[in-house]
Protein backbone atom coordinates (compact mmCIF):
# COMPACT_ATOMS: atom_id res chain seq x y z
CA UNK A 1 0.00 0.00 0.00
CA UNK A 2 0.92 3.41 -0.67
CA UNK A 3 2.42 5.53 1.71
CA UNK A 4 -0.23 8.86 1.75
CA UNK A 5 2.63 10.63 4.09
CA UNK A 6 5.33 11.20 1.59
CA UNK A 7 4.90 14.68 1.34
CA UNK A 8 6.14 15.38 5.01
CA UNK A 9 8.72 16.51 7.17
CA UNK A 10 9.41 16.37 10.72
CA UNK A 11 11.43 18.59 12.84
CA UNK A 12 14.26 19.02 13.70
CA UNK A 13 15.32 19.53 9.89
CA UNK A 14 17.31 16.22 8.95
CA UNK A 15 20.11 18.15 7.36
CA UNK A 16 23.24 16.19 5.44
CA UNK A 17 26.79 17.20 6.77
CA UNK A 18 26.50 18.49 9.83
CA UNK A 19 29.55 20.57 10.83
CA UNK A 20 31.23 21.02 13.94
CA UNK A 21 30.83 23.63 16.68
CA UNK A 22 32.50 26.88 15.82
CA UNK A 23 33.43 26.77 19.95
CA UNK A 24 34.58 23.43 20.08
CA UNK A 25 37.46 24.48 17.66
CA UNK A 26 38.48 27.10 19.97
CA UNK A 27 37.59 25.24 23.20
CA UNK A 28 35.59 27.59 24.65
CA UNK A 29 35.12 27.76 28.29
CA UNK A 30 31.82 26.03 28.55
CA UNK A 31 33.73 23.03 26.15
CA UNK A 32 32.74 19.65 27.31
CA UNK A 33 33.06 17.71 24.41
CA UNK A 34 33.30 18.17 20.54
CA UNK A 35 30.04 18.74 19.06
CA UNK A 36 28.43 19.55 15.68
CA UNK A 37 25.50 22.70 15.48
CA UNK A 38 23.59 24.53 12.91
CA UNK A 39 21.77 27.36 14.29
CA UNK A 40 20.25 31.47 13.62
CA UNK A 41 19.07 30.35 10.29
CA UNK A 42 18.32 32.58 7.52
CA UNK A 43 16.39 31.30 4.68
CA UNK A 44 15.02 33.24 1.91
CA UNK A 45 12.70 31.33 -0.81
CA UNK A 46 13.83 32.30 -4.64
CA UNK A 47 12.22 30.41 -8.13
CA UNK A 48 10.74 28.02 -6.12
CA UNK A 49 14.25 27.03 -4.00
CA UNK A 50 14.51 27.09 -0.56
CA UNK A 51 17.72 28.12 0.69
CA UNK A 52 19.41 28.02 4.26
CA UNK A 53 22.15 29.95 5.61
CA UNK A 54 22.79 28.32 8.83
CA UNK A 55 25.66 29.30 11.56
CA UNK A 56 28.71 27.55 10.63
CA UNK A 57 27.56 25.65 7.73
CA UNK A 58 27.06 27.49 4.84
CA UNK A 59 24.10 26.61 3.02
CA UNK A 60 21.36 24.18 2.64
CA UNK A 61 18.91 24.19 -0.39
CA UNK A 62 15.75 22.68 -0.75
CA UNK A 63 13.27 22.14 -3.88
CA UNK A 64 10.48 20.42 -1.90
CA UNK A 65 11.03 21.38 1.45
CA UNK A 66 11.20 17.92 2.58
CA UNK A 67 15.84 16.94 1.47
CA UNK A 68 18.36 19.53 1.75
CA UNK A 69 20.76 19.77 0.30
CA UNK A 70 24.67 20.86 1.00
CA UNK A 71 26.34 23.52 -0.59
CA UNK A 72 29.81 23.98 0.57
CA UNK A 73 30.69 27.94 0.06
CA UNK A 74 33.44 29.47 -0.70
CA UNK A 75 32.53 31.35 2.11
CA UNK A 76 31.78 28.56 3.94
CA UNK A 77 31.85 29.98 7.59
CA UNK A 78 32.55 33.71 8.26
CA UNK A 79 30.64 33.80 11.53
CA UNK A 80 27.49 32.88 13.60
CA UNK A 81 23.97 34.47 12.61
CA UNK A 82 24.80 34.78 8.92
CA UNK A 83 22.09 36.43 7.00
CA UNK A 84 21.44 37.02 3.27
CA UNK A 85 19.20 39.55 0.76
CA UNK A 86 18.46 39.87 -2.56
CA UNK A 87 18.98 43.72 -3.65
CA UNK A 88 18.65 45.15 -7.42
CA UNK A 89 20.08 41.66 -8.50
CA UNK A 90 22.67 41.13 -6.13
CA UNK A 91 23.22 38.54 -3.51
CA UNK A 92 24.69 40.16 -0.39
CA UNK A 93 25.70 38.32 2.47
CA UNK A 94 27.14 39.34 5.95
CA UNK A 95 27.85 37.73 9.90
CA UNK A 96 28.49 38.61 13.02
CA UNK A 97 31.55 40.84 12.66
CA UNK A 98 32.32 39.62 9.22
CA UNK A 99 31.71 42.33 6.79
CA UNK A 100 30.06 42.22 3.95
CA UNK A 101 30.19 40.00 1.00
CA UNK A 102 28.33 39.91 -2.73
CA UNK A 103 27.47 37.27 -5.35
CA UNK A 104 25.14 36.64 -8.28
CA UNK A 105 23.48 33.69 -7.25
CA UNK A 106 21.88 32.37 -4.06
CA UNK A 107 25.01 30.02 -3.31
CA UNK A 108 27.38 32.18 -4.56
CA UNK A 109 30.88 32.66 -4.81
CA UNK A 110 30.69 35.59 -2.89
CA UNK A 111 33.23 38.14 -3.07
CA UNK A 112 34.38 40.42 -0.05
CA UNK A 113 33.49 44.41 -0.39
CA UNK A 114 35.03 44.95 2.90
CA UNK A 115 33.48 46.13 6.44
CA UNK A 116 30.76 48.29 6.99
CA UNK A 117 31.39 52.61 7.60
CA UNK A 118 29.92 54.89 9.50
CA UNK A 119 28.64 58.31 8.05
CA UNK A 120 32.10 59.52 9.11
CA UNK A 121 33.78 56.59 7.24
CA UNK A 122 34.98 55.04 10.13
CA UNK A 123 34.82 50.80 10.06
CA UNK A 124 32.68 49.10 12.63
CA UNK A 125 31.72 45.76 13.35
CA UNK A 126 27.90 44.34 14.08
CA UNK A 127 26.24 41.54 15.96
CA UNK A 128 23.54 39.48 14.34
CA UNK A 129 23.07 41.62 11.15
CA UNK A 130 20.14 41.38 9.00
CA UNK A 131 19.70 42.97 5.73
CA UNK A 132 16.41 43.70 4.19
CA UNK A 133 15.72 45.42 0.98
CA UNK A 134 12.86 47.40 0.32
CA UNK A 135 11.73 49.46 -2.24
CA UNK A 136 14.95 49.78 -3.68
CA UNK A 137 16.43 50.67 -0.38
CA UNK A 138 19.01 48.62 2.23
CA UNK A 139 18.60 48.01 5.91
CA UNK A 140 20.99 46.70 8.90
CA UNK A 141 19.46 45.97 11.46
CA UNK A 142 21.79 44.86 14.54
CA UNK A 143 22.00 43.85 18.23
CA UNK A 144 23.56 41.31 20.16
CA UNK A 145 23.13 42.31 24.18
CA UNK A 146 20.87 44.66 25.26
CA UNK A 147 19.47 46.36 21.97
CA UNK A 148 18.36 46.14 18.45
CA UNK A 149 19.59 49.19 16.04
CA UNK A 150 19.16 49.32 12.37
CA UNK A 151 21.25 52.01 9.93
CA UNK A 152 19.82 52.38 6.32
CA UNK A 153 22.68 51.76 3.72
CA UNK A 154 23.99 53.40 0.70
CA UNK A 155 21.92 51.29 -1.94
CA UNK A 156 24.60 51.14 -4.36
CA UNK A 157 28.01 51.23 -1.48
CA UNK A 158 26.34 49.27 0.57
CA UNK A 159 29.08 49.03 3.24
CA UNK A 160 28.18 52.47 3.83
CA UNK A 161 26.22 53.42 6.37
CA UNK A 162 24.29 56.59 5.11
CA UNK A 163 21.99 57.40 8.80
CA UNK A 164 23.46 56.73 12.29
CA UNK A 165 23.09 53.02 13.76
CA UNK A 166 19.72 53.98 15.80
CA UNK A 167 18.31 52.42 18.67
CA UNK A 168 15.22 50.42 17.53
CA UNK A 169 14.23 48.43 20.56
CA UNK A 170 15.64 47.75 24.12
CA UNK A 171 15.42 44.91 26.49
CA UNK A 172 12.20 45.12 28.89
CA UNK A 173 12.57 42.82 31.38
CA UNK A 174 9.97 44.42 33.65
CA UNK A 175 6.90 44.29 31.24
CA UNK A 176 8.15 41.52 28.91
CA UNK A 177 8.39 38.42 31.52
CA UNK A 178 9.11 35.96 28.86
CA UNK A 179 12.39 38.34 28.02
CA UNK A 180 13.98 37.88 31.69
CA UNK A 181 16.75 35.26 31.53
CA UNK A 182 16.94 31.20 32.90
CA UNK A 183 14.55 28.27 32.29
CA UNK A 184 11.87 29.67 33.56
CA UNK A 185 12.13 33.43 33.01
CA UNK A 186 13.28 33.62 36.95
CA UNK A 187 15.76 36.68 36.81
CA UNK A 188 14.02 39.75 36.39
CA UNK A 189 17.01 42.01 35.95
CA UNK A 190 18.92 40.80 32.28
CA UNK A 191 17.99 39.46 29.20
CA UNK A 192 19.90 38.87 26.07
CA UNK A 193 17.85 39.81 22.92
CA UNK A 194 19.32 39.41 19.49
CA UNK A 195 18.87 37.41 16.00
CA UNK A 196 16.41 40.67 14.53
CA UNK A 197 14.76 40.48 11.60
CA UNK A 198 12.84 42.35 9.45
CA UNK A 199 9.19 40.95 7.43
CA UNK A 200 6.65 42.62 5.51
CA UNK A 201 3.07 41.98 4.91
CA UNK A 202 1.15 44.75 3.10
CA UNK A 203 1.84 47.87 4.72
CA UNK A 204 3.19 46.65 8.34
CA UNK A 205 6.67 45.86 8.97
CA UNK A 206 7.66 43.52 12.02
CA UNK A 207 10.93 43.14 13.80
CA UNK A 208 11.27 39.93 15.33
CA UNK A 209 14.07 39.49 18.06
CA UNK A 210 14.76 36.65 20.35
CA UNK A 211 15.43 36.88 24.39
CA UNK A 212 16.49 35.85 26.97
CA UNK A 213 19.03 33.53 25.34
CA UNK A 214 20.03 30.69 22.97
CA UNK A 215 21.30 28.32 25.72
CA UNK A 216 17.40 28.46 27.70
CA UNK A 217 14.15 26.23 26.97
CA UNK A 218 12.75 29.75 27.57
CA UNK A 219 14.42 30.97 24.25
CA UNK A 220 11.85 32.53 21.95
CA UNK A 221 10.43 35.24 19.51
CA UNK A 222 8.23 38.52 19.84
CA UNK A 223 8.06 40.96 17.29
CA UNK A 224 7.45 45.11 17.12
CA UNK A 225 5.25 46.36 14.68
CA UNK A 226 5.28 49.74 12.52
CA UNK A 227 4.51 51.76 9.38
CA UNK A 228 8.30 52.21 8.31
CA UNK A 229 11.49 50.23 8.34
CA UNK A 230 12.80 52.26 11.23
CA UNK A 231 9.84 52.17 13.28
CA UNK A 232 8.43 53.96 15.21
CA UNK A 233 7.51 50.46 17.23
CA UNK A 234 4.71 49.04 19.06
CA UNK A 235 5.25 46.12 20.58
CA UNK A 236 3.22 43.29 19.67
CA UNK A 237 1.19 42.10 22.34
CA UNK A 238 1.08 38.45 21.04
CA UNK A 239 4.38 38.12 21.71
CA UNK A 240 6.75 35.43 22.65
CA UNK A 241 4.66 34.28 19.07
CA UNK A 242 6.81 31.18 19.62
CA UNK A 243 7.93 29.45 22.12
CA UNK A 244 8.23 25.61 22.83
CA UNK A 245 9.19 24.58 26.79
CA UNK A 246 9.35 20.79 26.46
CA UNK A 247 10.42 18.11 23.91
CA UNK A 248 12.53 17.65 21.83
CA UNK A 249 11.86 20.81 20.16
CA UNK A 250 12.34 23.19 22.69
CA UNK A 251 13.78 26.70 23.39
CA UNK A 252 12.74 28.05 19.78
CA UNK A 253 14.51 31.41 18.86
CA UNK A 254 17.05 33.31 16.54
CA UNK A 255 15.54 32.90 13.28
CA UNK A 256 13.55 33.81 9.82
CA UNK A 257 10.39 34.41 8.47
CA UNK A 258 9.67 33.71 4.81
CA UNK A 259 6.58 33.82 2.50
CA UNK A 260 6.07 30.10 0.85
CA UNK A 261 3.79 28.58 -1.93
CA UNK A 262 0.50 29.38 -2.03
CA UNK A 263 0.16 32.48 0.51
CA UNK A 264 2.12 30.38 3.18
CA UNK A 265 4.48 31.77 5.97
CA UNK A 266 7.01 30.14 7.57
CA UNK A 267 9.25 30.62 10.54
CA UNK A 268 12.65 28.75 11.10
CA UNK A 269 14.23 28.89 14.52
CA UNK A 270 16.74 27.66 16.35
CA UNK A 271 16.39 25.22 18.89
CA UNK A 272 18.36 24.02 22.07
CA UNK A 273 19.99 20.52 22.57
CA UNK A 274 23.37 21.96 24.97
CA UNK A 275 24.73 18.93 26.36
CA UNK A 276 28.50 19.39 24.73
CA UNK A 277 28.12 23.17 25.46
CA UNK A 278 25.29 26.48 25.48
CA UNK A 279 25.73 26.54 21.52
CA UNK A 280 25.05 22.98 20.56
CA UNK A 281 21.91 23.46 18.71
CA UNK A 282 19.70 22.34 15.90
CA UNK A 283 16.96 23.78 13.20
CA UNK A 284 13.21 23.26 12.89
CA UNK A 285 10.40 25.40 11.08
CA UNK A 286 6.60 26.00 11.04
CA UNK A 287 4.41 27.95 9.55
CA UNK A 288 2.73 30.79 11.46
CA UNK A 289 -0.50 33.23 11.01
CA UNK A 290 -1.90 36.48 11.53
CA UNK A 291 -4.89 37.13 13.96
CA UNK A 292 -7.67 40.38 12.51
CA UNK A 293 -4.69 43.04 14.26
CA UNK A 294 -2.50 41.47 12.15
CA UNK A 295 -0.48 40.55 14.98
CA UNK A 296 1.59 37.09 14.46
CA UNK A 297 -0.81 34.08 15.97
CA UNK A 298 1.43 32.62 18.89
CA UNK A 299 2.11 29.08 18.34
CA UNK A 300 4.41 26.29 19.86
CA UNK A 301 7.21 24.36 17.31
CA UNK A 302 6.14 20.93 16.33
CA UNK A 303 7.44 17.41 16.45
CA UNK A 304 5.16 15.47 14.94
CA UNK A 305 4.96 14.57 10.87
CA UNK A 306 3.61 17.32 9.47
CA UNK A 307 3.00 18.67 5.28
CA UNK A 308 5.12 20.42 3.43
CA UNK A 309 4.66 23.79 2.08
CA UNK A 310 2.50 23.74 -1.00
CA UNK A 311 0.46 20.56 0.19
CA UNK A 312 -2.17 22.06 2.64
CA UNK A 313 -3.61 25.07 0.64
CA UNK A 314 -6.38 26.35 2.62
CA UNK A 315 -6.57 26.64 5.61
CA UNK A 316 -2.77 25.75 5.07
CA UNK A 317 -1.68 26.98 8.62
CA UNK A 318 -3.36 23.30 9.93
CA UNK A 319 -0.48 21.65 8.45
CA UNK A 320 0.33 18.77 10.96
CA UNK A 321 -0.64 15.22 9.97
CA UNK A 322 -2.63 12.92 12.30
CA UNK A 323 0.29 10.76 13.00
CA UNK A 324 1.04 10.33 16.52
CA UNK A 325 4.88 9.16 17.76
CA UNK A 326 4.49 5.67 18.68
CA UNK A 327 7.68 4.59 20.66
CA UNK A 328 7.51 8.03 22.97
CA UNK A 329 7.65 6.35 26.77
CA UNK A 330 7.08 2.99 25.54
CA UNK A 331 8.52 -0.05 26.96
CA UNK A 332 12.08 -0.84 24.65
CA UNK A 333 14.71 -3.21 24.77
CA UNK A 334 18.09 -3.76 23.80
CA UNK A 335 20.98 -6.38 22.73
CA UNK A 336 23.14 -4.38 24.92
CA UNK A 337 23.78 -1.26 27.14
CA UNK A 338 26.80 0.91 27.72
CA UNK A 339 27.11 1.97 31.51
CA UNK A 340 24.13 4.48 32.01
CA UNK A 341 23.22 4.28 29.13
CA UNK A 342 20.04 2.36 28.95
CA UNK A 343 17.61 1.73 25.77
CA UNK A 344 14.77 3.85 27.77
CA UNK A 345 16.46 7.07 26.90
CA UNK A 346 16.30 6.63 22.93
CA UNK A 347 12.21 6.98 23.68
CA UNK A 348 12.22 9.63 26.73
CA UNK A 349 11.72 12.80 24.35
CA UNK A 350 14.97 14.13 25.48
CA UNK A 351 17.59 15.65 23.61
CA UNK A 352 20.18 15.12 26.31
CA UNK A 353 19.98 11.63 26.49
CA UNK A 354 20.76 8.76 24.58
CA UNK A 355 20.91 4.90 24.27
CA UNK A 356 24.31 3.63 23.80
CA UNK A 357 25.30 -0.17 22.94
CA UNK A 358 28.32 -1.75 24.14
CA UNK A 359 31.51 -1.64 22.32
CA UNK A 360 31.59 -5.29 21.82
CA UNK A 361 27.71 -5.46 20.37
CA UNK A 362 28.72 -6.41 16.86
CA UNK A 363 25.18 -5.75 15.44
CA UNK A 364 23.10 -3.68 17.68
CA UNK A 365 19.57 -3.51 18.72
CA UNK A 366 16.94 -1.80 19.95
CA UNK A 367 13.14 -3.04 20.03
CA UNK A 368 9.84 -0.82 20.89
CA UNK A 369 7.33 -2.08 21.95
CA UNK A 370 3.94 -0.72 21.12
CA UNK A 371 0.57 -1.98 22.24
CA UNK A 372 -1.50 -5.07 22.03
CA UNK A 373 -3.63 -3.69 19.20
CA UNK A 374 -1.57 -2.99 16.06
CA UNK A 375 -1.37 0.51 14.77
CA UNK A 376 -0.63 1.94 11.30
CA UNK A 377 3.62 2.94 10.46
CA UNK A 378 4.41 5.53 8.33
CA UNK A 379 7.49 6.97 8.83
CA UNK A 380 10.00 7.62 11.46
CA UNK A 381 13.23 10.02 12.92
CA UNK A 382 16.00 9.10 14.38
CA UNK A 383 18.74 11.40 16.19
CA UNK A 384 21.99 10.08 16.25
CA UNK A 385 24.80 11.33 19.23
CA UNK A 386 28.42 11.25 18.46
CA UNK A 387 30.22 9.61 21.21
CA UNK A 388 33.81 10.48 21.69
CA UNK A 389 34.08 12.87 18.49
CA UNK A 390 36.87 14.55 17.94
CA UNK A 391 38.07 16.42 15.49
CA UNK A 392 41.86 17.36 16.74
CA UNK A 393 42.44 13.54 16.98
CA UNK A 394 40.73 12.46 13.49
CA UNK A 395 37.60 11.41 15.29
CA UNK A 396 35.17 12.29 12.89
CA UNK A 397 31.39 11.61 12.01
CA UNK A 398 30.68 8.65 9.62
CA UNK A 399 27.55 7.68 8.21
CA UNK A 400 25.36 4.84 10.11
CA UNK A 401 23.77 1.83 8.27
CA UNK A 402 20.52 0.40 9.89
CA UNK A 403 17.17 -1.37 9.23
CA UNK A 404 14.14 -0.91 10.08
CA UNK A 405 11.71 -3.72 10.89
CA UNK A 406 8.61 -3.90 12.14
CA UNK A 407 6.17 -7.35 13.18
CA UNK A 408 2.79 -7.59 14.05
CA UNK A 409 1.72 -9.44 17.28
CA UNK A 410 3.06 -13.12 16.77
CA UNK A 411 4.38 -12.38 12.87
CA UNK A 412 8.21 -12.46 11.42
CA UNK A 413 9.99 -9.16 11.46
CA UNK A 414 9.65 -7.42 8.11
CA UNK A 415 11.83 -4.88 7.00
CA UNK A 416 10.04 -1.47 6.17
CA UNK A 417 13.17 0.44 5.51
CA UNK A 418 16.52 -0.83 4.94
CA UNK A 419 19.54 1.80 4.98
CA UNK A 420 21.93 -1.14 5.37
CA UNK A 421 24.29 0.38 2.70
CA UNK A 422 23.75 4.05 4.00
CA UNK A 423 26.62 6.33 2.49
CA UNK A 424 25.05 9.63 3.76
CA UNK A 425 26.29 11.37 6.90
CA UNK A 426 22.90 12.10 8.40
CA UNK A 427 23.28 13.11 12.30
CA UNK A 428 18.79 13.51 11.96
CA UNK A 429 17.01 11.34 9.43
CA UNK A 430 13.45 11.33 8.46
CA UNK A 431 12.43 8.61 6.64
CA UNK A 432 9.49 7.22 5.05
CA UNK A 433 8.00 3.47 5.65
CA UNK A 434 6.46 0.50 4.34
CA UNK A 435 2.95 1.13 5.70
CA UNK A 436 2.11 -1.99 7.60
CA UNK A 437 0.43 -2.78 10.63
CA UNK A 438 2.82 -3.12 13.96
CA UNK A 439 2.57 -4.18 17.43
CA UNK A 440 6.59 -3.71 17.89
CA UNK A 441 9.36 -2.02 15.61
CA UNK A 442 13.32 -2.67 15.60
CA UNK A 443 16.24 -0.53 14.28
CA UNK A 444 18.87 -2.54 13.99
CA UNK A 445 22.33 -0.88 13.27
CA UNK A 446 24.12 -2.65 10.51
CA UNK A 447 27.43 -0.44 10.05
CA UNK A 448 28.91 1.27 13.10
CA UNK A 449 31.39 3.96 12.80
CA UNK A 450 34.91 2.93 13.12
CA UNK A 451 35.95 6.07 14.64
CA UNK A 452 33.18 7.61 17.37
CA UNK A 453 30.68 5.33 18.93
CA UNK A 454 27.06 5.35 18.56
CA UNK A 455 24.68 6.89 21.03
CA UNK A 456 20.50 7.07 19.69
CA UNK A 457 18.94 10.02 21.34
CA UNK A 458 15.69 9.33 19.85
CA UNK A 459 13.87 6.69 17.61
CA UNK A 460 10.33 7.82 16.78
CA UNK A 461 7.95 5.74 15.04
CA UNK A 462 4.81 7.66 13.43
CA UNK A 463 1.70 6.09 12.89
CA UNK A 464 -1.63 5.72 13.92
CA UNK A 465 -4.65 3.21 14.90
CA UNK A 466 -7.57 2.27 13.15
CA UNK A 467 -9.15 0.82 15.75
Amino acid sequence: MENKYLNTYCNPIPLPDYPIGRLCIKKWREYKCDYRETADPSVIYENGVWYLYPSCGMAYYSEDFKTWKHKRLETYDIGYAPTVVKHNGKFYLTAYDAGLYVGNTPLGAFEYLGCFKTVMGEEIKVGDPMLFSDNGRLYLYNGCGKEIRCAELDSNNPTQLITENMLMIEMNTKEHIWERMGEWNQDPTYSWIEGAWMYKRNDTYYLTYSAPGTEWISYGMGAYKGKSPMGPWEYMKTSPFLLSKTGLVRGTGHGSIVDGPNGTVWAFYTLCVCYGGAFERRIGFDPIGFDENGDIIPTSASEIPSFAPGVIKEPWLNNKTDLLPLTQGMSAKASSCAEGRDELYAVDDSMKTWWQPRDDDKEPTLSVYLAGEPFDIYTARIIWRDVGLDYAKGLLPEPIGYVIEAKCKDSEWECVLDKSDNCEDMLIDYVYLKQVKATEVRIRITKKPSKTKIGLISFSVFGKSEY
